[in-house]
């Protein structure tokens, strides 16, 4: 369990830096865009990230998953699943410009047709390095990982930032997007080619036990998406491309911090559980401290975030998007929720059993198809927003019971796991609450107003992790005045 633990904490230490940091440039670059961009044009920034996710999906073919879960590969098995990713790339490049027509028809935006087969050219040069990311995320080697993710996403907004001025606002950012894919395989590519390379071998009959094990994982995370963005996708084909750029705005806000979180946990969970997943007691402590502290960082940033919102959208985003407050207010609660639920597939993948994850994926996707579909012909973004929520709920009441099947997790104990994070968070909400109205009152500038705010109800928080946490408290004081 220490040699667990150990692992995940010097893993998390580089992956948790660059998440800090590709989150902070990441609200940099939607800030921009909502000042730059109408409410449609932003809506067409959630169709074109919805078109993303599912191809990069389809490009992973679930053999990521399967080269870090199996514990002994060949190099002949390695070699003949590289020259497949890059297949996969050629394919889903043509595919992309064969369906982009038949996709800006769906959501009756003529301009999405060429924006798609621009984004398309990521799919022939991704690939390059997309084993190699696998490779070392097998090695644990986070620090060089991070190290590539932030350079990239450094690289991509400097060139949104300059191409916004001479081009098209929706246009540059998808460059920006070809650049930041392209960019990280090509790094991945580099930064581990002396460490091996693929041979001229494509022996199809040797890697059938990574694609019986890939296909469930594959399948699993399609729904599973499928289940993520269903609203992004009624809502855009539904209630238009202006509804969808207020809620992909709110969504957004709330899915960068935990989009950024979330790799915490599935990069360097997965193949830490994996190395320990015969043993269920090793496997439950590691769930419960890897759910404690994303407890601990995920609550106080979105109950904070719901506690200013109408301040933090106004400053960062504008007026114009004011509208978008409500709605991110209820997202929140799926935010937290989805956090919560992410250890989930890293046991479930270590455990061996992407069968159970698709299963569990499949039918929740039903439950959120109908009731999104429910949800968007009464034309309320709110209406939606509560009822994703709700299901979210629904699925992680469902979640818990999976891991107390797999894993024999005690419902008591995890729910003991998130007591403190969960006082912290309720005292420094009500701070937060109580000074934002009252500086409402005063005549500070609403950006002095949110600074002010932010830093008392952080420096609240900070002192209650301390009170609450004081052996990690001092351990961290300890080290900071050794270095």
């Amino acid at each position: 369990m220490a040699s667990m633990k150990k692992s995940m904490l010097g893993g998390a230490k580089w992956t948790s830096l660059s998440a800090l940091i590709i989150t902070i440039i990441q609200i940099a670059q939607f800030a921009f865009l909502g000042n730059v961009m109408s409410l449609k044009e932003f809506g067409l920034v959630g169709m074109i990230t919805t078109v993303t996710i599912f191809t990069q999906i389809l490009l992973d073919l679930g053999i990521g998953a399967a080269i870090i879960q199996k514990e002994q590969t060949t190099e002949r098995q390695l070699s003949t699943l590289y020259w497949i990713n890059l297949l996969t790339g050629i394919i889903l490049f043509c595919l992309l410009i064969l369906l982009s027509p038949m996709i800006a028809a769906f959501y009756n935006r003529p301009e999405l047709e060429g924006l798609l087969k621009l984004l398309s050219i990521m799919f022939l040069i991704a690939p390059i390095g997309q084993q190699y990311q696998y490779m070392m995320q097998k090695d644990l080697a986070f620090k060089t990982l991070s190290t590539i993710e932030a350079i990239a996403t450094i690289i991509s907004l400097l060139v949104l930032l300059v191409f916004a001025f001479f081009m098209n606002p929706i246009v540059a950012y998808v460059i920006s997007q070809v650049l930041l894919q392209s960019g990280k395989g090509l790094m991945y590519a580099a930064a581990y080619w002396k460490k091996w390379r693929p041979a001229p071998v494509f022996a199809l009959g040797e890697v059938k036990e990574f694609f019986s094990f890939g296909a469930f994982q594959l399948a699993s995370r399609l729904v599973n998406r499928a289940g993520s963005n269903i609203d992004m996708i009624l809502i855009g084909r539904f209630l238009g491309a202006e509804a969808l750029g207020i809620y992909s705005l709110a969504y957004q806000i709330v899915t960068i911090p935990v989009l950024k979180i979330n790799p915490i946990v599935t990069r360097v969970a997965f193949p830490v559980f994996a190395k320990s997943q015969r043993d269920h007691s090793v496997l439950r402590e590691g769930f419960l401290s890897m759910t404690n502290m994303l407890a601990l960082v995920s609550f106080p940033l979105l109950i904070g975030l719901a506690a200013v919102s109408d301040s933090f959208i106004e400053v960062v985003f504008g007026e114009k998007w004011l509208v978008a407050v409500p709605v991110l207010n209820i997202l929140c609660i799926v935010g937290l929720l989805r956090v919560l639920m992410n250890p989930n597939g890293s046991i479930l993948l270590a455990k061996g059993r992407a069968d159970l994850a698709f299963y569990w994926d499949t039918g929740m996707l039903i439950v959120y198809g109908c009731a999104l579909y429910a949800g968007v012909t009464t034309g309320s973004l709110l209406t939606v927003a509560w009822i994703y929520s709700g299901v979210s709920l629904l699925n992680f009441i469902v979640g818990r019971w999976l891991m107390a099947y797999v894993i024999q997790l005690d419902m008591k104990v995890y729910l003991k796991s998130l007591g403190k994070p969960a006082v912290m968070t309720l005292l420094m909400a009500v701070c937060a609450v109580a000074l934002h109205q009252g500086m409402k009152l005063t005549s500070a500038d609403i950006s002095l107003q949110l600074l002010l705010t932010v830093c008392v109800s952080a420096a609240l928080y900070s002192l209650l992790l301390i009170k609450m946490y004081p052996q990690a408290a001092g351990k961290l004081l300890r080290r900071g005045r050794s270095s």
